[in-house]
């Protein structure tokens, strides 16, 4: 049974990415920040027949924390085959009046602690044929705008580091990442709004949790797959737009 460490596992995408990789026959280990409830409430639905799931509070923004979360992983599940980077402080700012606590933790949940993981995979001392890390990117990595500056640089920076460690690593284990676009109500966002923002791309269809668990377990099972970024965007990313979807909408961008 291989074993999985997804970061900010507990509630949104990265519980669909337990359940799936739950159902495909792995060890999952959740990691969480403040989402204890969500995470216990996961934790019991996955162990429901067995026990499969575990959970692992840490503040990523803390690197003697994240250190000590990876490493009470392996004393529970063992060694990590797989880890998705999968925790993400998304909060908007601009260039002009950003503050620096928020940009330093953007930078720190959404960079360091993604470098640091890699870096703790990296040194496991079981051997292994395979092991694979994977970074959750955003699809404005290949189309920038200024909106959500600092967060836009921080998963610009990740995309950076992905091809990096996987130069470093040589395949040992494998890096790759995962580009989507917006999937989810995210803070203030109206349902209106999300509806319309999820379909501006050449598909006019909106990417679902479920894509992204797709790629993430197509990565698990192609082997060859290494220094490789899937965007799960309709398109959107060709589409070089200005500003945020969500920005867009309230422009009037799309009308139906």
């Amino acid at each position: 049974m291989p074993n999985i460490l997804i970061t900010g596992g507990a509630k949104r995408i990265g519980a669909d990415l337990a359940r799936r990789f739950a159902e495909a026959g792995f060890q999952v280990a959740v990691h969480y920040g403040t989402s204890e409830g969500e995470a216990e409430a996961l934790r019991d639905e996955l162990n429901g027949s067995r026990r499969i799931c575990s959970i692992h509070r840490a503040d990523l923004r803390d690197r003697d924390e994240t250190k000590r979360m990876f490493e009470e992983v392996r004393a529970t599940i063992g060694a990590v085959d797989l880890c998705i980077n999968n925790a993400s402080m998304f909060v908007n700012d601009d260039l002009m009046d950003y503050e620096d606590t928020q940009f330093d933790d953007h930078l720190a949940v959404n960079l360091k602690a993604p470098v640091q993981l890699g870096a703790l995979m990296r040194r496991q001392p079981e051997e292994a044929e395979d092991r694979l890390i994977l970074n959750m990117l955003d699809n404005k990595v290949f189309a920038l705008n200024p909106d959500f500056f600092t967060y836009s640089l921080s998963k610009t920076a990740l995309l950076a580091a992905t091809r990096m460690m996987a130069m470093r690593f040589s395949g040992f284990p494998r890096v790759c990442g995962i580009a989507p676009s917006i999937t989810l109500i995210s803070g203030k966002q109206s349902a209106e709004n999300f509806e319309k923002s999820s379909r501006i791309n050449y598909l006019g269809r909106r990417v679902f949790p479920s894509d992204i668990a797709d790629a993430a377990l197509f990565f698990w099972k192609v082997k060859s797959c290494n220094d490789q970024i899937i965007t799960i965007d309709g398109g959107q990313s060709m589409m070089q737009l200005s500003r945020d979807v969500a920005f867009l909408t309230k422009e009037g961008y799309f009308d139906e």
